[in-house]
């Protein structure tokens, strides 16, 4: 039992290191769209940890590929990353109305497909 709890610590740390480095080499692409790169910035800094760099989930649901599906509605996006759900916490207060719209933006168009 000893050994099992030791593989599992030894795992954990693993995969706490690999997301802190996803975290710090990640480079938001550059588009020369200002909303775009705001987006990506944004979403590198803010989302990528929980949701994963390309949108794939990591300890919070995947992005990539349903976005439109699970939010149809643009407004319903912005409202969850404005106010949190579950286990997300609310960036209402930590990012402007243009900052919440940039990467809402950015999901929809560069991870939603």
């Amino acid at each position: 039992m000893k050994r099992l709890v030791d593989s599992l610590q030894v795992l954990a740390v693993a995969a706490t290191v690999w997301t802190v480095f996803l975290l710090f080499t990640a480079q938001p692409p550059v588009t020369g769209d200002p909303v775009q790169d705001d987006g990506a910035r944004i979403y590198a800094a803010r989302c990528s940890g929980c949701h994963g760099g390309a949108g794939q989930g990591l300890s919070a649901p995947a992005l990539a590929g349903r976005v439109a599906e699970v939010y149809p509605e643009r407004a319903d996006q912005i409202a969850v990353v404005a106010n949190g759900r579950g286990g997300m916490p609310a960036f209402g207060s930590r990012l402007t109305a243009e900052e919440l719209d940039a990467v809402v933006e950015f999901t929809r168009s560069r991870l939603g497909a």
